[in-house]
């Protein structure tokens, strides 16, 4: 299967995630993901791509955010790399003309909170997976694609003390709080086939129109700063007390 999988039906790509390591991100697994998208949009014997687009996971986990076993010993140039790389798919995957939907089917943490909001919608079950961003907790700040991402979909009076705290939520708590859209007892890939199916069929021209003027105020701030935020992310993740907060939970993780 590789590491993920393409299923269409009706015109919609299901795109399931399955890179090892609990989705974990890395330069693997970012290049599938930009591949899947990049594959649900082209043009050819399915038209003008896909109508809309599903994200899932595999087993218990959506995406647990950054590979912290592998990314920890790149030096500086490749980490510097690397979250370039992040903030550009983050990008892609917001900005994408048609309807995206999230079926969070596990725990989606840190760098994999931040993919689930970069899509339109998200659903979660209720009764299982934590949800969040809790990279403060690890003594580094947000790239300039996961700060708007998550400026962009959060609510207002929710932003600052969910990107502060660094709290990971029950799906209850999410719900509470904007982070995902909606909560299902049942199978969380069928709900979200039905949420999806919905937006998809809008006209797709007044979609895309309308979803281009949405988020292109912060694809705009992001481009914008993601320099500048590229290279207080690096030089945080190398700072001692970072060091040592990663190395601790690498260690946990290496266990």
């Amino acid at each position: 299967m590789g590491l993920y999988r393409i299923e269409w039906r009706d015109g919609i790509a299901e795109i399931s995630l399955a890179c090892g390591k609990a989705n974990a991100l890395n330069p693997q697994s970012l290049a599938a993901l930009s591949q899947a998208f990049d594959q649900a949009g082209e043009t050819g014997t399915r038209g003008a791509g896909a109508r809309g687009v599903i994200l899932t996971g595999y087993d218990r986990f959506f995406s647990a955010g950054f590979d912290l076993v592998s990314l920890y010993d790149l030096n500086r140039s490749k980490m510097s790399a690397f979250v370039r790389e992040f903030d550009r798919v983050m990008l892609q995957v917001f900005a994408f003309p048609r309807p995206t939907v999230a079926a969070i089917n596990g725990h989606a943490v840190a760098g994999g909170c931040i993919l689930a909001l970069a899509c339109d919608a998200r659903l979660m079950p209720d009764h299982r997976g934590q949800i969040g961003v809790n990279e403060i907790r690890l003594g580094v700040p947000f790239p300039a694609s996961a700060l708007e991402i998550a400026r962009h979909t959060l609510p207002m009076e929710y932003v600052d003390s969910i990107l502060y705290g660094g709290q990971l939520y029950t799906p209850t708590e999410a719900m509470s709080r904007g982070l995902v859209d909606g909560l299902t007892s049942g199978d969380v890939l069928e709900e979200a086939r039905a949420v999806c199916r919905r937006l998809a069929e809008q006209p797709s021209g007044a979609f895309r129109t309308i979803k281009a003027a949405l988020k292109g105020p912060a694809v705009r701030r992001a481009l914008d700063g993601r320099e500048k935020l590229r290279k207080a992310f690096v030089e945080a993740w190398f700072s001692p007390d970072a060091r040592r907060l990663i190395g601790e939970a690498r260690a946990r993780l290496m266990k």
